[in-house]
């Protein structure tokens, strides 16, 4: 992008704050290139819509095509319809002899479409984003869980993926998009029958298989359920889940970074090929593989959701400076691996030694007190003086105001605690000055790095009623940035934090990803030890 003709950086005659105006322009620059892309995102998001994916669903889905079995006429009739509309699209054909089609096993075809990258140094480079577009025609013992002999049309699965996949191709042609690296889009024939389409491929690449960088399958996306999409393999290569996630996640929507990855479709070839490999689902049901997946029951709202999720991937896939390479170490990664990594650390223990309840005021005007329900006889609390059955009415000389009054007050405190205590056979308030057990909590987190996230933490401790807690974070937050920069690391993350709070700083503003979702979070500081507020550390 150029600078705007009214800018000159010559500055002949430098003012006295030049770089505080170069700074200026440079942030404006930045602000505009953002509006411009979120603009050109927008209108791409937008051009999908429910019916067109109606529409292509209802076509791939009907009894005419007889569930669309690989190889079958109602398999060439779906694939026809696919091929009508890359050339439509304008892509540039992937396939063999340069057409759209890759034939093989007889009368199956892959669908094979090229978006050129126009990146000099990345356009050689190209990602595979797939659908297969068989299913399982009649049924059979073999592949369905019955009735057997009536169409299965596979409504879900796949037409629910081709559908999102061939809307995906008409957002980015529509815009005139133009990738760093060279997209290739496929609709693999032969899944049904084990992954034979994409296997054909691998041993028979259309295009040097050397430079293709990663695959992601799109399979089953038509039943959006609560708002989960399934984000499968981001354990395939160092820093996926950075890439798949988004500060524009729509209407509910969240991402399930599942650590499942199983031998169920294709994305499994090119993962044998140690080629990292996504995929996008929203998950199974009662009707897979019988004949009753039909368009009715697809959530065609859901599945423009996931379609207006897939082109922003996509594209930040295309355009990101490095694709992660394949991550041998993910073949040990389950779901129990994950319960183990991600097992949260045990809470602290009370600093005070004692419970409390809030007990009202005697009428709406009254805030109340705070009464001691239950006291540790070993406690510093129990050597002070304090018994159950006090009264606590101020803290610090700070009059009683909420239940989380006391836990806010205490946990920064340096070592002990002063309360104003009514007593039962008392006439007066008397104050008992409590030792605090344990350190002073400064932000009330804790974290731990993921292999596979090298420039991320995920959190796995937040203190009730802390900065952290009263900021909204969360166990297994991910926390990607600080003060607008990226961190490296843990380590970097604790040093730059640190400095922050010894340097006197009003607030940190962190990164933070929360199931899929990226959203900056304000800490204030300032206030800390006398009012609610937000954070972390």
């Amino acid at each position: 992008m150029h600078l705007p003709a009214a800018i000159d950086l010559r500055f002949s005659q430098r003012p006295r704050n030049w770089h505080l105006c170069l700074s200026v322009v440079l942030v404006t620059i930045g602000l505009r290139a953002r509006a411009e892309e979120n603009l050109w995102l927008d209108m791409a998001r937008a051009s999908i819509t429910n019916y067109e994916l109606l529409d292509h669903a209802s076509m791939l889905a009907d009894d005419m095509l007889e569930g669309r079995e690989a190889g079958s006429r109602g398999g060439r009739a779906a694939a026809k319809y696919i091929v009508q509309h890359l050339e439509e699209s304008q892509l540039t054909p992937a396939g063999t002899h340069g057409r759209y089609m890759q034939p093989f096993a007889g009368n199956s075809q892959n669908l094979l479409a090229m978006l050129p990258g126009t990146d000099p140094e990345l356009q050689r480079e190209y990602l595979i984003v797939g659908a297969h577009y068989d299913h399982i025609g009649y049924g059979s013992r073999r592949n369905s869980y019955g009735p057997w002999g009536y169409i299965h049309n596979g409504a879900d699965d796949n037409a629910s993926g081709v559908a999102a996949l061939l809307e995906v191709i008409n957002a980015l042609s529509r815009t005139d998009y133009q990738p760093r690296r060279s997209i290739i889009f496929a609709f693999w024939d032969g899944e049904e029958k084990g992954f034979l389409g994409s296997k054909h491929w691998v041993s028979a690449p259309t295009l040097p298989f050397e430079n293709l960088k990663l695959a992601l399958n799109i399979d089953m996306v038509g039943r959006l359920r609560e708002g989960r999409i399934e984000v499968g393999g981001t354990r395939s290569g160092q820093g996926f889940r950075r890439l798949m996630s988004s500060s524009r996640m729509l209407d509910g929507t969240w991402l399930d970074f599942t650590w499942e990855y199983k031998e169920n479709s294709d994305h499994w070839t090119f993962y044998e090929a140690k080629i990292p490999s996504l995929y996008v689902h929203t998950g199974v049901h009662d009707d897979y593989h019988r004949p009753s997946d039909d368009v009715e029951k697809l959530n065609i709202d859901g599945m423009r959701k996931v379609s207006q999720y897939l082109v922003e991937q996509v594209c930040e896939l295309a355009d990101t400076d490095h694709l992660p390479d394949f991550r041998v170490e993910s073949r040990l990664d389950t779901p129990q691996a994950q319960l183990r990594e991600e097992r949260p650390l045990p809470m602290l223990d009370s600093r005070l030694g004692f419970q409390w309840e809030r007990t009202p005021g005697s009428d709406e005007s009254m805030v109340g007190s705070l009464r001691v329900k239950r006291i540790d006889a070993r406690s510093t609390a129990a050597r002070a003086g304090l018994r159950s059955g006090d009264r606590i009415v101020a803290i610090n000389g700070s009059p009683y105001s909420e239940n989380s009054h006391l836990p806010i007050l205490t946990l920064p405190s340096e070592a002990e605690v002063a309360l104003e205590i009514e007593r039962a056979g008392t006439d007066m308030p008397f104050s008992v000055t409590v030792p605090l057990r344990g350190k002073p909590v400064q932000l009330g987190l804790s974290w731990r790095e993921d292999p596979a996230e090298p420039q991320m933490v995920y959190v796995t401790r937040v203190v009730p009623y802390s900065l952290a807690a009263r900021a909204g974070m969360e166990l297994n937050d991910r926390i990607r940035g600080l003060g607008g920069q990226p961190i490296s690391g843990q380590d970097d993350l604790f040093t730059r934090v640190q400095a922050l709070l010894a340097s006197g700083a009003q607030e940190i503003l962190f990164e933070v990803e929360s199931r899929g979702a990226v959203r900056e979070m304000r800490v204030p500081l300032g206030l800390a030890a006398t009012q609610p507020a937000d954070a972390t550390l």
